[in-house]
Protein backbone atom coordinates (compact mmCIF):
# COMPACT_ATOMS: atom_id res chain seq x y z
CA UNK A 1 0.00 0.00 0.00
CA UNK A 2 1.38 3.36 -0.87
CA UNK A 3 1.43 5.14 1.88
CA UNK A 4 0.17 9.27 1.71
CA UNK A 5 -1.50 8.63 -1.50
CA UNK A 6 -5.63 9.07 -1.96
CA UNK A 7 -7.06 7.65 -4.92
CA UNK A 8 -10.50 9.13 -5.40
CA UNK A 9 -12.98 7.06 -7.44
CA UNK A 10 -15.06 8.88 -9.86
CA UNK A 11 -18.83 8.98 -8.89
CA UNK A 12 -21.64 6.81 -11.24
CA UNK A 13 -23.91 9.22 -13.29
CA UNK A 14 -27.08 9.47 -12.21
CA UNK A 15 -28.98 7.73 -14.77
CA UNK A 16 -32.43 9.79 -14.10
CA UNK A 17 -30.68 13.17 -14.51
CA UNK A 18 -29.23 12.29 -17.72
CA UNK A 19 -32.53 10.96 -19.25
CA UNK A 20 -34.30 14.26 -18.40
CA UNK A 21 -31.44 16.16 -19.90
CA UNK A 22 -32.12 13.89 -23.09
CA UNK A 23 -35.45 14.91 -22.59
CA UNK A 24 -34.89 18.23 -22.59
CA UNK A 25 -32.67 18.17 -25.37
CA UNK A 26 -35.27 16.41 -27.26
CA UNK A 27 -37.42 18.82 -26.65
CA UNK A 28 -35.42 21.71 -27.61
CA UNK A 29 -35.30 20.12 -31.25
CA UNK A 30 -39.10 20.56 -32.18
CA UNK A 31 -41.72 23.52 -30.83
CA UNK A 32 -43.75 20.94 -29.71
CA UNK A 33 -44.10 16.80 -30.01
CA UNK A 34 -45.72 13.74 -29.00
CA UNK A 35 -44.63 10.86 -26.49
CA UNK A 36 -44.09 7.97 -29.52
CA UNK A 37 -41.99 10.77 -31.09
CA UNK A 38 -40.12 11.59 -28.17
CA UNK A 39 -39.70 7.51 -27.55
CA UNK A 40 -38.15 7.40 -31.56
CA UNK A 41 -35.76 10.37 -30.58
CA UNK A 42 -34.55 9.52 -27.28
CA UNK A 43 -34.95 5.48 -27.19
CA UNK A 44 -35.96 6.06 -24.02
CA UNK A 45 -39.28 3.73 -22.88
CA UNK A 46 -42.95 5.03 -22.93
CA UNK A 47 -43.43 5.06 -19.08
CA UNK A 48 -40.20 6.12 -18.15
CA UNK A 49 -40.67 9.18 -20.28
CA UNK A 50 -43.99 9.66 -18.52
CA UNK A 51 -42.38 9.74 -15.69
CA UNK A 52 -40.12 12.32 -16.67
CA UNK A 53 -42.43 14.62 -18.58
CA UNK A 54 -44.91 14.95 -15.02
CA UNK A 55 -41.43 15.81 -13.00
CA UNK A 56 -40.54 18.12 -15.16
CA UNK A 57 -43.74 19.82 -15.58
CA UNK A 58 -44.19 20.18 -12.08
CA UNK A 59 -40.34 21.77 -12.01
CA UNK A 60 -42.04 24.21 -14.67
CA UNK A 61 -40.20 22.98 -17.71
CA UNK A 62 -42.59 21.65 -19.89
CA UNK A 63 -46.15 22.42 -20.16
CA UNK A 64 -48.47 19.85 -22.32
CA UNK A 65 -51.81 20.29 -23.87
CA UNK A 66 -53.58 17.04 -22.73
CA UNK A 67 -56.34 17.63 -26.53
CA UNK A 68 -53.43 17.43 -29.05
CA UNK A 69 -51.64 15.03 -26.26
CA UNK A 70 -48.31 17.17 -27.46
CA UNK A 71 -45.36 18.47 -24.92
CA UNK A 72 -43.31 21.66 -25.38
CA UNK A 73 -40.63 23.47 -23.41
CA UNK A 74 -41.56 26.86 -21.32
CA UNK A 75 -39.81 29.85 -21.32
CA UNK A 76 -38.33 28.67 -17.74
CA UNK A 77 -36.00 26.67 -19.41
CA UNK A 78 -34.14 29.89 -20.18
CA UNK A 79 -32.74 29.91 -16.57
CA UNK A 80 -31.06 27.09 -17.53
CA UNK A 81 -28.80 29.24 -19.47
CA UNK A 82 -28.76 31.94 -17.81
CA UNK A 83 -25.08 31.56 -16.41
CA UNK A 84 -22.87 30.79 -19.79
CA UNK A 85 -23.24 34.51 -20.84
CA UNK A 86 -20.55 35.53 -24.00
CA UNK A 87 -17.86 35.94 -21.50
CA UNK A 88 -18.28 31.98 -20.68
CA UNK A 89 -18.08 31.07 -23.98
CA UNK A 90 -15.10 32.83 -24.80
CA UNK A 91 -13.26 30.94 -22.04
CA UNK A 92 -14.92 27.66 -23.21
CA UNK A 93 -14.05 27.92 -26.98
CA UNK A 94 -10.73 29.83 -26.04
CA UNK A 95 -9.36 27.33 -24.09
CA UNK A 96 -8.14 24.87 -26.47
CA UNK A 97 -7.39 27.29 -29.05
CA UNK A 98 -5.16 29.18 -26.68
CA UNK A 99 -3.18 25.64 -25.66
CA UNK A 100 -2.61 24.86 -29.38
CA UNK A 101 -1.21 28.12 -30.22
CA UNK A 102 1.08 27.94 -26.72
CA UNK A 103 2.13 24.37 -27.88
CA UNK A 104 2.86 26.08 -31.17
CA UNK A 105 4.55 29.24 -30.82
CA UNK A 106 5.96 28.30 -26.81
CA UNK A 107 4.01 31.91 -26.09
CA UNK A 108 2.32 32.08 -22.78
CA UNK A 109 -1.24 33.42 -23.10
CA UNK A 110 -4.30 34.79 -21.12
CA UNK A 111 -8.03 35.39 -21.64
CA UNK A 112 -9.26 37.81 -18.76
CA UNK A 113 -13.17 38.80 -18.59
CA UNK A 114 -14.32 41.86 -16.71
CA UNK A 115 -15.61 41.04 -13.31
CA UNK A 116 -16.35 43.98 -11.18
CA UNK A 117 -14.81 46.70 -12.89
CA UNK A 118 -11.52 44.49 -12.94
CA UNK A 119 -9.98 42.16 -15.47
CA UNK A 120 -10.15 38.43 -13.94
CA UNK A 121 -7.77 35.82 -15.77
CA UNK A 122 -10.18 32.96 -16.48
CA UNK A 123 -7.84 30.96 -18.24
CA UNK A 124 -4.26 30.29 -18.49
CA UNK A 125 -1.52 28.85 -20.51
CA UNK A 126 1.46 29.15 -18.91
CA UNK A 127 1.64 26.29 -17.80
CA UNK A 128 2.91 24.77 -21.18
CA UNK A 129 5.41 27.97 -22.15
CA UNK A 130 8.92 27.52 -21.66
CA UNK A 131 8.84 31.30 -21.67
CA UNK A 132 6.52 31.89 -18.46
CA UNK A 133 7.44 33.93 -15.65
CA UNK A 134 5.16 31.63 -13.46
CA UNK A 135 3.20 28.64 -13.07
CA UNK A 136 -0.35 30.43 -13.93
CA UNK A 137 -1.68 33.89 -14.05
CA UNK A 138 -5.24 31.44 -13.61
CA UNK A 139 -7.75 33.97 -10.76
CA UNK A 140 -5.29 37.07 -10.93
CA UNK A 141 -7.20 39.97 -11.04
CA UNK A 142 -5.85 43.36 -12.62
CA UNK A 143 -7.00 47.22 -12.51
CA UNK A 144 -7.81 49.06 -15.79
CA UNK A 145 -5.35 51.36 -15.82
CA UNK A 146 -1.96 49.64 -14.89
CA UNK A 147 -2.13 46.48 -16.32
CA UNK A 148 -2.04 45.77 -20.32
CA UNK A 149 -5.43 43.81 -19.79
CA UNK A 150 -6.95 46.04 -18.19
CA UNK A 151 -5.86 49.12 -20.83
CA UNK A 152 -6.58 46.70 -23.74
CA UNK A 153 -10.36 46.57 -22.54
CA UNK A 154 -11.31 49.88 -21.29
CA UNK A 155 -9.53 50.78 -24.95
CA UNK A 156 -12.11 49.13 -26.71
CA UNK A 157 -15.08 48.51 -24.57
CA UNK A 158 -17.71 50.86 -25.91
CA UNK A 159 -18.53 54.35 -24.70
CA UNK A 160 -21.24 53.61 -22.73
CA UNK A 161 -19.53 50.66 -20.77
CA UNK A 162 -16.54 52.85 -20.40
CA UNK A 163 -18.74 55.79 -18.68
CA UNK A 164 -20.12 53.50 -16.10
CA UNK A 165 -16.51 52.00 -15.90
CA UNK A 166 -15.05 55.49 -15.32
CA UNK A 167 -18.06 56.33 -12.74
CA UNK A 168 -17.22 53.19 -10.75
CA UNK A 169 -13.63 53.94 -10.18
CA UNK A 170 -14.01 57.42 -9.38
CA UNK A 171 -16.70 56.67 -6.57
CA UNK A 172 -14.37 55.11 -4.50
CA UNK A 173 -11.95 58.46 -4.66
CA UNK A 174 -11.89 60.29 -1.62
CA UNK A 175 -12.61 63.84 -2.93
CA UNK A 176 -12.93 65.21 -6.62
CA UNK A 177 -9.41 66.09 -7.08
CA UNK A 178 -8.31 62.54 -7.01
CA UNK A 179 -11.70 61.68 -9.13
CA UNK A 180 -10.47 64.08 -11.20
CA UNK A 181 -6.90 63.33 -11.82
CA UNK A 182 -8.27 59.15 -12.15
CA UNK A 183 -10.49 60.65 -15.36
CA UNK A 184 -7.25 62.08 -16.84
CA UNK A 185 -5.25 59.36 -16.23
CA UNK A 186 -7.96 56.76 -17.88
CA UNK A 187 -8.65 58.89 -20.95
CA UNK A 188 -4.65 59.31 -21.26
CA UNK A 189 -4.02 55.93 -20.72
CA UNK A 190 -7.01 54.95 -23.70
CA UNK A 191 -5.98 57.23 -26.06
CA UNK A 192 -2.03 55.95 -25.84
CA UNK A 193 -3.04 52.26 -26.09
CA UNK A 194 -5.54 52.48 -29.05
CA UNK A 195 -2.66 54.40 -30.73
CA UNK A 196 -0.08 52.03 -29.73
CA UNK A 197 -2.68 49.32 -30.80
CA UNK A 198 -2.35 47.17 -27.88
CA UNK A 199 -2.19 47.50 -24.33
CA UNK A 200 0.91 47.47 -22.35
CA UNK A 201 2.81 47.08 -19.15
CA UNK A 202 6.75 47.28 -19.01
CA UNK A 203 8.43 45.59 -15.52
CA UNK A 204 9.46 48.13 -12.96
CA UNK A 205 12.50 46.55 -12.97
CA UNK A 206 15.29 44.61 -14.43
CA UNK A 207 14.21 40.74 -13.46
CA UNK A 208 10.39 42.10 -13.77
CA UNK A 209 7.97 40.57 -16.05
CA UNK A 210 5.71 41.91 -18.97
CA UNK A 211 2.43 41.97 -20.33
CA UNK A 212 1.03 42.78 -24.18
CA UNK A 213 -2.71 42.55 -24.88
CA UNK A 214 -5.11 42.94 -27.02
CA UNK A 215 -9.15 42.98 -27.41
CA UNK A 216 -11.25 39.78 -28.03
CA UNK A 217 -13.96 41.89 -29.93
CA UNK A 218 -16.84 41.28 -32.39
CA UNK A 219 -19.40 43.26 -34.38
CA UNK A 220 -21.18 42.41 -31.53
CA UNK A 221 -18.89 44.21 -28.82
CA UNK A 222 -16.16 43.45 -26.68
CA UNK A 223 -16.30 39.95 -24.80
CA UNK A 224 -13.21 40.26 -23.26
CA UNK A 225 -8.76 40.84 -23.87
CA UNK A 226 -6.27 38.09 -24.68
CA UNK A 227 -3.01 38.88 -23.31
CA UNK A 228 1.05 37.39 -22.87
CA UNK A 229 2.89 37.66 -20.19
CA UNK A 230 6.67 36.92 -20.14
CA UNK A 231 10.39 38.55 -18.94
CA UNK A 232 10.60 42.05 -19.58
CA UNK A 233 13.59 41.29 -21.00
CA UNK A 234 11.78 39.51 -24.19
CA UNK A 235 9.63 41.91 -24.58
CA UNK A 236 11.77 45.43 -24.41
CA UNK A 237 11.61 46.63 -27.81
CA UNK A 238 9.28 47.63 -30.63
CA UNK A 239 9.65 44.64 -33.23
CA UNK A 240 8.99 41.92 -30.34
CA UNK A 241 5.95 44.08 -29.04
CA UNK A 242 4.60 43.98 -32.68
CA UNK A 243 5.74 40.24 -32.81
CA UNK A 244 3.56 39.66 -30.19
CA UNK A 245 0.66 41.97 -30.99
CA UNK A 246 0.34 39.91 -33.84
CA UNK A 247 0.63 36.69 -32.42
CA UNK A 248 -2.85 37.56 -29.76
CA UNK A 249 -4.30 39.39 -32.60
CA UNK A 250 -4.29 36.02 -34.91
CA UNK A 251 -5.53 33.91 -31.75
CA UNK A 252 -8.12 36.36 -30.88
CA UNK A 253 -9.69 36.20 -34.48
CA UNK A 254 -9.10 32.63 -34.04
CA UNK A 255 -11.49 32.59 -31.23
CA UNK A 256 -14.10 35.09 -32.66
CA UNK A 257 -14.56 32.73 -35.50
CA UNK A 258 -15.15 29.80 -33.34
CA UNK A 259 -17.73 31.68 -31.83
CA UNK A 260 -19.37 31.92 -34.73
CA UNK A 261 -19.71 36.11 -34.20
CA UNK A 262 -18.21 37.12 -37.35
CA UNK A 263 -20.29 39.91 -39.32
CA UNK A 264 -18.69 43.22 -39.21
CA UNK A 265 -15.39 44.90 -38.73
CA UNK A 266 -14.65 44.16 -34.66
CA UNK A 267 -12.70 46.88 -33.15
CA UNK A 268 -9.17 45.05 -33.59
CA UNK A 269 -9.31 45.94 -37.42
CA UNK A 270 -9.25 49.70 -36.64
CA UNK A 271 -6.62 48.68 -33.74
CA UNK A 272 -4.72 46.96 -37.13
CA UNK A 273 -4.89 50.22 -38.80
CA UNK A 274 -4.18 52.62 -36.74
CA UNK A 275 -0.72 50.93 -35.30
CA UNK A 276 -0.03 50.71 -39.69
CA UNK A 277 -0.42 54.14 -39.96
CA UNK A 278 1.63 55.04 -36.36
CA UNK A 279 5.38 55.28 -36.45
CA UNK A 280 6.12 54.37 -33.40
CA UNK A 281 3.73 50.62 -33.45
CA UNK A 282 4.67 49.95 -29.75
Amino acid sequence: MNQGRTIVAMAAPIQPILRALDVLRALNHQPQTTLVALHRSTGLPKPTLHRLLSTLKTAGFVRSDVALGVYSLTAKVRELADGFTASEEVVELGAPILLRATRVSGAPMAIGILERGRIVVRYSSMPYSPIAPEHTTLGHSHDLLHSGMGQAYFAWCSDAEREQLTLHLTSACVDEATAAALRSALALARVETRRRGFGLRLPEGVTGTATLAVPIACADGLLGVLSLTTFGTLMGNGRAQRRYAALLRSTSDEIIQAMGRGGGVPPCETVRHAEHQSSGGG
